[in-house]
């Protein structure tokens, strides 16, 4: 395995598991309301952010280059608003009122 993959790997391991951390305080500061789907693009939104320092920090490790470190991390801020956006949408269908009655 090349060292960007092993520094990608240990990046997603801990980030999956402080979501799991993350994603329960906020959820107690304010709870997500678009049921079950929602909550879980949440704790992938969540998880995601976690992501990127762990990555970074393997990645100085073991060598990476700056462009490297950095578009990878754009990556990871890129899927976290993917997920932050599919999370609002599920919220927001589930607020508002269906108008077929």
């Amino acid at each position: 395995m090349n060292d960007w993959l092993i520094a990608v790997l240990i990046g997603l391991a801990i980030g999956l598991l402080l979501g799991i951390k993350i994603a329960r305080d906020s959820h107690r500061k304010q709870p997500v309301l678009g049921g079950i789907l929602a909550q879980v693009f949440h704790y992938l939104a969540c998880a995601s952010m976690t992501t990127m320092l762990p990555f970074i920090i393997t990645g100085i490790v073991v060598g990476l280059s700056f462009f490297k470190l950095f578009g990878t991390a754009v990556l990871f801020l890129a899927f976290t608003a993917i997920f932050l956006l599919v999370d609002v949408l599920l919220e927001r269908m589930a607020a508002t009122p269906t108008a077929a009655r």
